[in-house]
């Protein structure tokens, strides 16, 4: 049995739940399709320069999903934990296969994002040893085709140089924070 929640009210209605059978354009209702999520835990510092850089070293923070669905939306999901030397300088970004997403087509600016950091202290004293977080999530609808992979990257870019620190804090130590970070991504039926 199925319970639909309505508002304060909900209704129950027959059936059960198939999860057998391949997912094919004949099949395909609205919904979600798939769910492709990664977490990293892989600790390290880099540059942020100027133009878009990608997070984390080697294929760290891409994700790839390969779509089940024609022309399909995508929900992609990004959480980083980490400290930059300049948060207020820093901003979050999605690449599609490369190319930025949702920034309306402003993709060389280095102070147009879909997300910053989050301060989580006050004090000058505590900005090297207290980390940030930043979430994004955004909708990407891409005209997708079955089969084709697509491959999300989360990357970063500030109006200066900056040194970011994922996973970790600036400094290291067991009493300093460190944490892990985050990708996915959900097909939806368009």
């Amino acid at each position: 049995m199925v319970t639909k929640v309505n508002g304060n009210s909900t209704s129950t209605f027959g059936g059960a739940i198939s999860t057998t059978g391949a997912v094919t354009a004949s099949n395909v209702g609205s919904g979600i399709l798939q769910v492709v999520s990664k977490t990293i835990s892989t600790q390290g510092s880099q540059t942020i320069g100027t133009t878009d850089t990608q997070i984390g070293t080697g294929t760290d923070f891409d994700i790839s999903i390969t779509p089940k669905g024609t022309a399909s939306k995508f929900v992609v999901s990004a959480r980083w934990f980490g400290e930059v030397s300049g948060a207020w300088n820093t901003v979050f970004n999605i690449q599609r296969n490369g190319v930025r997403i949702n920034t309306d087509g402003a993709t060389a600016s280095n102070t147009l994002g879909l997300s910053m950091a989050t301060h989580t202290y006050n004090v000058v004293e505590n900005n090297s040893s207290t980390p940030e977080m930043m979430h994004v999530q955004t909708v990407d609808s891409t005209g997708s085709t079955i089969g084709t992979a697509i491959t999300y990257t989360l990357v970063a870019a500030s109006y200066t140089s900056q040194t970011m620190w994922t996973n970790r804090c600036y400094t290291t130590g067991a009493s300093r924070e460190n944490g892990v970070s985050e990708l996915m991504i959900m097909e939806v039926a368009a």
